[in-house]
């Protein structure tokens, strides 16, 4: 495997290093060569601990491995993921905590399914649970569950710890973890357990990990705890550290030479990817961050181009990337390898649209289709069910949206009211006028009924309104959401729906456009062959060609929420360099005057960037 000067240093040195790897310099390929580096200097491949962070890398890298070595897949037993790592584990010593083999791992269906359990014994409104979920992870996550909750002792009038204790009793009784738990018990294992701390450390002569900027205090302390001999090789890029919002913590990368004093740093600086007028902007744009690691990175490539543009609506910034696609593509390039980011969801629906009015193909990386989702899709099937009377599958989606207390059961009942070639809609209003069902259903159906109706002929926009107003629809996405910033999201993607539908004067005619794009994209999809949308997390780890940045508005990108912290500002503008150095050669940032019915203002990373430029 041929390598580079820098790459080179890294794989020879043995002992405790952190190669700070810029985009497109090639740490995957540091860090396989460092493994086959290390068998060829006598390490065994079975006591390398090599831990990745999803497991469709992990199988990468032993694909790489077996073609680099000529050694067989099941020679490398120890190339994991941390959970997957933890559990092996676990698993052989989890009679030391009190479990018996075999262990099980709760689905998240199971975990649902007690936390509810355990809800319903401390009589809790059902609104908290996602709440609660996510404070029963966040706890394990944070590595010190009770000091978690002395920072956040409450829910609503429940103590959380109390609730925690009494889920983590249910899981034990039951002999099972859940998937937070088999890294928290694997730390209290090696901690508590000397024995097993040594036996581990021991036998892993090496430790590898890959992407050790998006690490959580959970993970870097497992790391610590395995570490014998000091022979640890931690690859990442501060500057792409972008999942705080996840727990992970970038500090556990920025003071790596403080945990491990000895360790020696490398820094992988060519970028093999983007042009090089790509790389020094991004370059100059995350200087402004005053919490990172320094590096120059660099590119032998040259005639790239980075531009910005100004435009004074969404609609009008959309036209534009449409007409630059189109133009690109006759140039020659495919529009598999151009790509639209942004930085939240809901900014992809005028794309969504004017694709499709230009016959431009395009797929959805990371996500569903903006009229996939389910808010949308909630939506939108009470204006359908209101213009078309036949369409049982948006009636059935709406009768128990927001919940009314009718089941399967219920909806078996009301069809026995159904006349031929009829609709259920038609059979729930016969049911309701002939007063056949019980008072609550029928006050609930006839609410519904009479909204389906008084919408019927109101513009798509107003329409939408009152279907919130009526249903309560907003207060059960929230209850719904599993986290505040979810919620956030989705009732950005509501405004932005509004925004669309009030360019239609009736129901069908927008219904007509929304089920053309959805249509169309499904066709695309199958084809994979389209211009990519994605948010800027999507993207991380994929390049392209061309990339439009879109939506570099402030409160967009920065995301507003963001605003009053520096730390999070600092992330948000780690997110833009990532969007960037997706671009191998055309990068364009672009940005609105006017986005979703609201005047907005351009991002202040476009002034730094155009500093950059000058």
């Amino acid at each position: 495997m041929e390598l580079s000067d820098q790459q080179k240093a890294a794989v020879e040195h043995i002992g405790p290093a952190l190669v700070v790897a810029g985009a497109g310099s090639g740490k995957t390929r540091t860090l396989t060569a460092k493994v086959a580096r290390l068998i060829e200097l006598g390490y065994t491949s079975e006591r390398i601990l090599a831990i990745t962070f999803t497991n469709k890398a992990a199988d990468e890298m032993k694909r790489r491995l077996v073609e680099l070595t000529g050694l067989s897949i099941g020679r490398f037993p120890w190339v994991r993921t941390y959970h997957s790592a933890c559990f092996r584990i676990l698993k052989e010593h989890c009679r030391l905590l009190g479990y018996e083999p075999p262990l099980q791992i709760y689905s998240d269906y199971q975990q649902q399914k007690l936390i509810k359990d355990i809800m319903i014994r401390f009589d809790m409104d059902r609104k908290n649970f996602y709440p609660l979920r996510a404070a029963i992870s966040g706890a394990k996550n944070s590595g010190d569950p009770y000091d978690y909750f002395n920072s956040r002792p409450r829910l609503g009038p429940f103590r959380l710890k109390d609730i925690y204790e009494a889920y983590e009793e249910e899981l034990f009784e039951k002999n099972a973890v859940d998937f937070d738990n088999i890294l928290l018990k694997t730390r209290d294992l090696l901690r508590d357990h000397k024995a097993v701390r040594e036996d581990y450390r021991a036998y892993f002569s090496y430790i590898l990990v890959d992407e050790y900027q998006d690490t959580n205090n959970l993970q870097a302390e497992l790391t610590r705890l395995l570490l014998g001999n000091g022979n640890l090789f931690c690859v990442g890029d501060d500057w792409q550290a972008i999942y705080g919002f996840r727990g992970s913590n970038v500090e556990n990368f920025l003071g790596f030479r403080h945990t491990y004093s000895n360790a020696t740093i490398f820094r992988l600086e060519r970028n093999y990817r983007s042009a090089d007028e790509i790389v020094k902007t991004a370059n100059r744009l995350i200087k402004y961050n005053p919490d990172r690691m320094d590096k120059s990175c660099f590119s032998m490539y040259t005639g790239g181009a980075v531009e910005i543009h100004d435009f004074f609506s969404d609609e009008e910034e959309a036209e534009w990337v449409a007409d630059k696609i189109g133009a690109l593509r006759r140039s020659g390039i495919a529009y598999e390898k151009m790509a639209i980011l942004y930085r939240t969801k809901f900014c992809s629906l005028p794309f969504e649209q004017v694709l499709r009015y230009s016959r431009i193909p395009y797929q959805m990386l990371g996500d569903r289709g903006f009229f996939e989702r389910r808010e949308i899709l909630d939506i939108n099937c009470y204006l359908t069910a209101a213009v078309f009377r036949k369409d049982d599958a948006a009636f059935e989606r709406v009768i128990n949206t927001p919940r009314r207390g009718i089941g399967p059961k219920m909806i078996e009942k009301l069809n026995a009211f159904r006349n031929p070639g009829a609709g259920l809609f038609d059979a729930a209003e016969r049911a309701v006028s002939e007063k056949m069902l019980s008072s609550k259903i029928h006050r609930e159906l006839s609410e519904l009924i009479r909204l389906l109706k008084d919408i019927e002929s109101m513009a798509p926009d107003a329409a939408i309104r009152e279907v919130i107003a009526r249903t309560g629809y907003d207060q059960y996405l929230e209850q719904q959401s599993k986290t505040r910033d979810e919620y956030t999201s989705r009732m950005e993607n509501i405004d932005q729906l509004i925004y669309a539908a009030s360019g239609y004067e009736a129901l069908f005619d927008y219904l007509e456009e929304a089920a053309l794009i959805r249509e169309d994209k499904e066709e695309e999809e199958s084809r994979e062959n389209g211009v990519n949308l994605a948010t800027i997390h999507a993207s991380k780890g994929l390049e392209f060609h061309a990339v439009f940045v879109v939506g570099c508005d402030e409160n967009l990108l920065p995301h507003w929420k963001s605003r009053d912290s520096e730390a999070e500002l600092q992330e948000e503008r780690r997110l833009l360099y990532v969007a960037m150095t997706r671009a191998e050669k055309f990068l364009f940032l672009t940005t609105a005057n006017y986005r979703k019915g609201q005047f907005s203002t351009a991002s202040r990373f476009l002034s730094e960037v155009a500093e950059c430029m000058e």
